[in-house]
């Protein structure tokens, strides 16, 4: 029985450490300034361009359409606008945020 306490407590201590070091949380914000981009996640706290990653949910790009002679590059205006909610991820271990999308409201 004292090797089964053993191995329940190594476990839980496993758990708990995993836990504590948060490998990834979600988080919600508002886009607050774009040029540069600011993120408010809190009263206290605003996240700078500088701690984001932007994924091509959340940027403008240029993406080639058609086929053969028809193929033509079109711009994609996704970027962010002051007032958007957005999806974002921070790092293991770190300060940066990935940005991954826009949030949208449930109209149903």
């Amino acid at each position: 029985m004292a090797n089964s306490s053993i191995v329940q407590l190594i476990k839980q201590m496993a758990v708990e450490a995993v836990k504590a070091s948060r490998p990834c949380d979600y988080i919600v914000g508002n886009v607050i300034g774009t040029d540069p981009l600011k993120i408010k996640v809190s009263n206290s706290l605003v996240i700078e361009d500088d701690f984001l990653v932007k994924t091509r949910n959340v940027t403008d790009y240029v993406q080639e359409v058609g086929e053969g002679v028809a193929k033509k590059n079109v711009k994609i205006y996704n970027s962010l606008k002051e007032g958007d909610s957005v999806l974002m991820f921070r790092k293991a271990g770190g300060q940066e945020y990935i940005v991954v999308d826009r949030m949208v409201a449930d109209d149903t």
